[in-house]
């Protein structure tokens, strides 16, 4: 499960790559049409570079419970029926995220067999900036598959980086 902690963490810093290539589109856009230019299609690259950063984030924000969850209901279950809700909002959760992987997936597969481009100035296969947000589903539902079977083993689910190291997983 290590290797998985580095994978959704390795996505997690694609995620902030992304950010900061928008940042630096959008500063490079705006000092460039202040000398009267601009850099083509700049919209269609941040829109990529806003889908990559979100769900390239997925799996490693759930890894470190950074997710939004409604806890109400479970503070007020005993532990064991608690924990019991826990693994099946997990599993479901990872039945959820594989179909949508899958939705995914064949949304991107027609791009690529369609040989579709986008329509800006720069035409560029749609299936590579689609690819980012394949790439962010699968491991969204691996990390959630993960996260199940931790639950079940009663393994901690969420990890920082200083308990992580050293314990050898």
């Amino acid at each position: 499960m290590l290797l998985t902690r580095h994978l959704f963490n390795f996505c997690g810093a694609l995620a902030a790559l992304s950010l900061l290539g928008i940042a630096v589109l959008i500063l490079s856009q705006i000092g460039l049409r202040l000398m009267g230019s601009q850099i083509p299609s700049a919209d269609d690259f941040a829109a990529w570079g806003l889908s990559a950063s979100i769900f390239l984030a997925l799996p490693a924000t759930l890894i470190r419970g950074d997710h939004i969850r409604v806890t109400s209901l479970r503070q007020l279950m005993p532990e064991g029926l608690g924990h019991v809700a826990d693994i099946l909002a997990a599993a479901f959760a990872t039945a959820m995220m594989g179909w949508v992987a899958w939705a995914i997936f064949g949304y991107v597969h027609e791009s690529w067999t369609y040989n579709e481009v986008s329509q800006g100035v720069v035409a560029v296969p749609l299936w590579l900036p689609q690819s980012a947000m394949v790439l962010g589903a699968v491991l969204f539902a691996l990390a959630f598959a993960e996260r199940t079977l931790r639950l079940i083993l009663g393994l901690p689910v969420e990890s920082d980086d200083t308990n992580e190291q050293g314990r050898g997983e």
